[in-house]
């Protein structure tokens, strides 16, 4: 078993600077970055939350994504396009000063095409010459799970959160997740949360764990050497934790057998506070 570093966000600032691995262009649209960003594919909402399908996914509408980086020095910005056609993700430029658009494709990994939101694909140029595209999945089992959980009119399977739960956070979303998470009891009798996510074809040194506003950001990455680019593509999955999770102290590690394991202490919600 291999002990992972968790990376906690501080920043006060809305603006992520160079670093743009912890920014969501989905919820970080107020942010300074934003406005700073060239824009390619602009984020946009998904109808199915405008119909309200299932109303309460709406506060995380992407926990599961695919990214791919580039560096497009010496390419007109202006000149991007990015698609995606079936299995294949394709991106077109003109080099600076040149007339005919060159194009790049990407054969998609299989959970990427089969699980695609590729209408709402965004991409953007950074100002250090980063073009970024991040492709949206559907994660259609945590939405069965969660309208099957929602079901359960008396919360049973909630009782380990609390009596007093926070009414503004959505313990089903959460307790619903890839990240199988429960409540378990530890040292002392006090409450952790532990949570587990299958990461069999990343190496340690290619998991990154991070907490962001009480989000907790697992990033899985690879990376590709050609003749004449550096390519890196990330799988990221994100869930925001329930109030009362104490993030400064949250552990991750690898297991043997490929799998994420998180613990962090949980004190229930207090409703006098």
């Amino acid at each position: 078993m291999s002990s992972l570093p968790v990376n906690r966000d501080r920043r006060r600032s809305s603006d992520f600077g160079n670093d743009f691995e912890l920014f969501d262009p989905w919820r970080d649209s107020k942010s300074n970055t934003f406005a700073s960003l060239r824009w390619i594919n602009r984020p946009k909402r998904r109808q199915e939350y405008e119909e309200k399908v299932a109303p309460a996914l709406e506060s995380q509408p992407y926990g599961d994504k695919y990214r791919v980086k580039l560096d497009i020095t010496g390419y007109d910005p202006e000149s991007i396009q990015t698609t995606i056609e079936g299995r294949l993700l394709l991106i077109e430029a003109k080099k600076s000063g040149q007339s005919e658009k060159e194009r790049k494709m990407y054969d998609l990994p299989e959970p990427v095409y089969e699980h695609a939101d590729a209408d709402h694909l965004v991409s953007y140029v950074t100002p250090n010459n980063l073009l970024i595209v991040d492709i949206p999945l559907h994660n259609h089992e945590h939405k069965q799970r969660y309208l099957e959980s929602a079901t359960d009119a008396d919360h049973q399977h909630l009782l380990p959160y609390g009596q007093n739960r926070d009414q503004s956070f959505d313990y089903h979303h959460f307790h619903t997740s890839s990240f199988t998470p429960k409540v378990v009891n530890g040292e002392e009798q006090k409450k952790k949360l532990e949570m587990s996510l299958p990461m069999e074809n990343y190496r340690p040194d290619q998991i990154k764990v991070s907490v962001k506003n009480n989000d907790l950001i697992i990033q899985g990455e690879h990376i590709t050497l050609t003749d004449r680019t550096l390519e890196k593509s990330y799988f990221y999955k994100s869930i925001t934790l329930p109030p009362g999770t104490q993030t400064d102290h949250l552990q991750s590690h690898l297991t043997d057998d490929g799998h994420l394991t998180i613990e962090v202490p949980y004190t229930e919600h207090d409703q006098n506070k």
